[in-house]
């Protein structure tokens, strides 16, 4: 059979592929077209199983392409609307030469709108939720949700004002019933998800970063119909083969999810458990209104979907589903759970080594694990249990070289190796295991035999009371006073047989273990110059230090912590030896060895981006820098014109106080000299000039010199006082 798939390196069509090489048992030869016509990714359109790629620059070859094959699925997510439309319609008048069958795979939003009834929610629909007192009135309110639609109710959908194209190619396809040789079927899909994921995809990253970004629009009890795009496609492939299938078909799986659900299960999954918070829909950003979440629809699922026959691969839904959702959306999205040991002598540098490749491989908020931290965890925690270890602990920290139990070592770290964040991102863990025991006991599960339960931990329930605290605090006497026992003889004596079995616990176990050799010497140098962690004291360096070695470096051959990981689990050890290198050095030794089967994708910055980010970073400091130097000579400059002017003016008002000086000083020094001319010169000079004035001589300064030397005489002669 020929099948032609549109936009066939789509999420639909991918899944759609991967799917419909296989229909009525033989192989079929798929044709389709691609996205990006520019570049087609042969190798990618070879896996899929596509065997040609069909262009759309000679319309007429890419329609007689399509009438060519048996199967022809669009897909409406991916399709421009325009070029579907001129499909269907060519298809209505084409004189076909064989049976056609046309998919047009369209949405669930296409009945967004449709008028709803409501009804009262069944015992096993409606949460169980215990009334507190004075809500007597609230507990009687009666929950209510719409009414299922069926395929029955088609003629009622009403489409959401974005989705009234995707109607009207509906009605385009079915009305080509009535053409022979053709049978047409719509597939109104759910909110797809799996896959890798295209509709929750920011709901799954920002899970898998741990990011407090999830949101649920208020109120969160709308309904979601959602579908796994594989059951889609496995639909798809029931259509082409049963022709008593209907025309119309509701393809949603058969879980009723509110949109709170979905967004918590998500959470709960993948991200620290935590309490997603309800906002108001004016509260949330643009781009987080997507038209799904503003859908409240129940739909029930069409004839094939129902049929025991069908071969379902996600039912019940995508909460139900969460892990294997989860684990699809880590596989799509190439993202490897980074899990790596670290281990080496106190003082070695452990914590600088962990510490670079947490940053660097393991986003912010990195799962950098010490035993210490895991344990001071524990304590904290807000539970009977925390307490009664927490009094454990301090207990054995005034002896030291003390330790919890190997079996409550063992529960403690590996409780948190399985959280959601260390299985699906990964973990650095630092200096833990130190011994081979600690290593087989964390990393190894026994083998169950056939009828055997596996082993139950039992849950240490919440209880408050000083009697509980009593009971509690005469247990741990009991088990402090208890060491651990070394195996009895019988159990050594008993039968190769009887043993229980253990394998390697791959849901735990690293992927990488590196070794950091160093000289006591150095590890001693480096603890106490500040470069290194490790130990407290002298005293505690040296008991740390033999510990390490009994363990790691014993002369009797026993094994070691890295003889286990390079047997038991089968790794590569990486052994460094940081007194040979520094620390630059010792974290490429390590990105090499990581990254030797394949570099991660996990949102991981490239190297461009890196190296853009380091120039950028660098031309801001730089601007900062000639803005900073720049605002200095400003500040400069300012002050010197500052002083300036104060030195003009202090010059100004110096010269103004000695001109005011030297004008008293020649007013007091002319007040003898004015006397004495008042007195002499004065009257004989003022009575000439009247002369002067009286006679209007043709020459007047001859004139008054005469009078004034014919009456010298007549002045009384005052000598001017000194």
């Amino acid at each position: 059979m020929r099948i032609f798939v549109n936009n066939a390196d789509s999420y639909v069509g991918k899944a759609l592929c991967a799917d419909l090489r296989k229909v009525t048992e033989q192989d079929n030869r798929l044709l389709g077209t691609v996205e990006g016509e520019a570049k087609v990714d042969v190798e990618l359109m070879a896996t899929m199983g596509v065997k040609r790629v069909v262009l759309r620059n000679d319309m007429q070859k890419y329609l007689a392409d399509i009438l060519s094959c048996s199967l022809i699925v669009f897909d409406l997510h991916s399709a421009k609307i325009e070029e579907v439309e001129y499909v269907i319609k060519e298809l209505k008048v084409a004189e076909l030469k064989h049976d056609v069958t046309f998919v047009l795979i369209s949405s669930v939003n296409v009945w967004a709108n449709t008028r709803k009834e409501y009804v009262p929610l069944r015992d096993d629909e409606e949460e169980e939720e215990q009334p507190e007192e004075g809500d007597e009135e609230q507990a009687k309110e009666v929950k209510k949700r719409p009414r299922e639609l069926t395929d029955a109710d088609l003629d009622r959908r009403t489409p959401s004002p974005a989705y009234e194209a995707w109607k009207h190619l509906e009605s385009l396809t079915l009305s080509l019933g009535s053409k022979d040789k053709l049978r047409p079927h719509v597939v109104a899909a759910g909110v797809l998800y799996g896959n890798g994921e295209t509709t929750f995809n920011d709901l799954f990253e920002a899970a898998w970063l741990t990011l407090p970004t999830h949101k649920i629009i208020a109120p969160g009890d709308n309904y979601i119909p959602c579908v796994h795009v594989r059951d889609v496609a496995r639909l798809v492939r029931v259509v082409a083969c049963d022709d008593s299938v209907g025309r119309y078909i509701l393809a949603v799986d058969h879980s009723r999810l509110t949109q709170a659900q979905i967004v918590q299960g998500i959470v709960n999954q993948i991200s620290h458990k935590r309490e997603v918070p309800i906002v108001p829909i004016d509260k949330v950003d643009f781009e987080s209104k997507e038209a799904y979440w503003e859908l409240d629809i129940i739909l029930e699922p069409s004839a094939p979907l129902k049929s025991s026959t069908f071969d379902w691969w996600c039912r019940d839904g995508i909460v139900a589903n969460i892990e294997k959702v989860a684990a699809e959306f880590c596989k799509w999205r190439n993202l490897r759970p980074i899990k790596m040991v670290v281990t080496g002598p106190p003082g070695s540098g452990l914590e600088t080594v962990c510490a670079k490749v947490a940053e660097k491989y393991l986003h912010k908020d990195p799962p950098h694990l010490t035993y210490d931290q895991i344990i001071e965890d524990a304590c904290n925690e807000n539970k009977r249990s925390a307490r009664k270890l927490k009094r454990k602990v301090q207990k054995l920290a005034k002896k030291p070289g003390s330790k919890l139990p190997l079996k409550l070592r063992t529960k403690l770290v590996r409780s948190r190796l399985l959280s959601n964040v260390c299985r699906y991102r990964g973990y650095v863990l630092e200096g833990y295991p130190t011994t081979y025991a600690e290593a087989a006991a964390l990393f190894m599960e026994k083998i169950l035999e056939e009828g055997e339960e596996p082993e139950v931990q039992e849950d240490e329930e919440e209880e408050e009371g000083e009697e509980g605290e009593d009971e509690a605090e005469g247990e741990e006497e009991e088990e402090d006073e208890q060491e651990e026992p070394p195996p009895a003889e019988e159990e050594e004596e008993e039968e190769e047989g009887t043993r229980p079995k253990f394998r390697l616990a791959e849901n735990v176990a690293p992927e990488f273990f590196v070794a950091l050799h160093s000289s006591e010497e150095k590890c001693k140098a480096r603890i106490f110059c500040g470069e290194a962690k490790g130990a407290s004291s002298e005293e505690d360096f040296l008991r740390k230090t033999a510990e390490y070695k009994l363990a790691n470096l014993a002369e009797d051959g026993s094994p070691s912590t890295a003889e286990f990981f390079s047997e038991m689990a089968g790794l590569r050890v990486l052994p460094i030896d940081v007194d040979r290198c520094d620390a630059e050095q010792t974290f490429q030794a390590v990105r090499v060895y990581m990254e030797s089967k394949g570099q991660f994708f996990n949102y991981l910055r490239s190297e461009e981006e890196l190296v853009r980010e380091r120039e950028a970073e660098k031309a801001r400091l730089e601007e900062e820098a000639d803005a900073r130097r720049e605002a200095e000579r400003q500040e400069q400059a300012q002050k010197e014109a500052n002083l300036r002017d104060k030195t003009a003016e202090e010059e100004e008002s110096r010269r103004q106080v000695i001109a005011q000086n030297e004008a008293t000083h020649l007013e007091a020094e002319a007040q003898p000299l004015r006397r004495y001319l008042l007195a002499n010169v004065v009257p004989t000079l003022t009575a000439g000039l009247g002369e002067v004035c009286k006679e209007q001589p043709e020459d007047p300064i001859e004139y008054l010199a005469q009078y004034l030397f014919a009456h010298a005489q007549d002045a009384q002669t005052i000598q001017p006082s000194q």
